[in-house]
């Protein structure tokens, strides 16, 4: 009877985990937020590309409902359940994000975001785009962000500048800022948050151990977390010579379960070809006793 009611309490916790990924609350005031521009077909062909980019090892090809098995499931965005949202709806989406799926807002600007939803509308031949509505003019800071190694301080500083009032660059101080440094299956944080002084800048430790490429250099990125959007800002990118120079194969260069078809591992390839060979000769076994029954029938 214990082992009854434990059994029911982890199905009802499962259960209710699970319906809390799945909920996605947009808050009123963003399901009515329109396009500031008209969708044209060189926003949807910009769109597309942003989509395969960004978009589709997760929610798979449009119409194809190929989508990545996640929980929860991503979806095809082709189709009727995400269609009918509204525009705003998933602009909002794609800006904050909700794990697994990462936020867009500091990744992409606002106008490839719309080019995305611009691309998807295009699946939908019974969609009519609202008029669109012009932004009000931006009054948050406008960040831009720069990144070099100093040697002498073995850390990489990152300076933020920001657009004053009056027009002019001047330095942007309690800025949050995130490292991330390019990795084979995308880009991972190097260190935590740091908070830009008054001199605009935030000072990171690099790891003297990380790898690089066959000469040291490592891709940096440095970019604003900005989670509430009242900043526009612009990501800082370089590539340094601060890793521990590595010269081994790229992931697809020998052969291995994430590599390309020509370099599939030899058991796989040995493995689908016999699976082929025994299905086919199946085949041909029963074509050949339908055939050899025929013959005796009609004998």
């Amino acid at each position: 009877m214990r082992f009854n009611k434990t059994l029911i309490i982890i199905f009802l916790f499962s259960l209710g985990t699970r319906v809390a990924a799945q909920t996605w609350v947009v808050p009123d005031d963003q399901k009515a937020v329109v396009a500031p521009l008209k969708f044209t077909p060189d926003m949807q062909k910009q769109g597309e590309q942003l989509y395969m980019k960004n978009c589709q090892s997760c929610h798979g090809l449009p119409g194809k409902d190929n989508w990545a098995k996640l929980t929860p499931p991503p979806g095809d965005l082709s189709k009727e359940k995400a269609q009918k949202q509204t525009d705003g709806e998933i602009f909002y989406r794609i800006t904050t994000g909700k794990v697994p799926m990462p936020e867009f807002r500091n990744i992409l600007p606002e106008d490839d975001r719309w080019s995305v939803i611009a691309y998807l509308r295009s699946f939908n031949p019974k969609y009519i785009q609202p008029n669109p509505v012009a932004k009000a003019a931006f009054t948050g800071r406008i960040v831009t962000l720069s990144m070099q190694y100093s040697e002498p301080m073995k850390k990489i500083v990152v300076t933020a500048s920001e657009q004053l009032k009056d027009g002019q660059a001047g330095l942007a101080s309690g800025v949050e800022i995130m490292l991330y440094v390019k990795r084979y299956f995308g880009k991972m944080q190097v260190g935590d948050v740091k908070t830009t002084n008054a001199k605009g800048q935030a000072l990171f430790e690099f790891p003297a151990d990380f790898p690089g490429n066959k000469d040291g250099y490592v891709e940096v990125s440095a970019m604003v977390n900005d989670p509430k959007s009242i900043m526009k800002t612009t990501p800082a990118n370089a590539t340094l010579a601060i890793g521990v120079p590595t010269d081994k194969p790229s992931l697809t260069a020998t052969r291995a379960m994430w590599s390309t078809r020509d370099k599939a591992p030899v058991w796989i390839l040995l493995t689908y070809t016999l699976s082929v060979i025994i299905v086919w000769g199946f085949i041909f076994y029963i074509i050949y006793s339908i055939l050899k029954i025929k013959r005796l029938s009609n004998g």
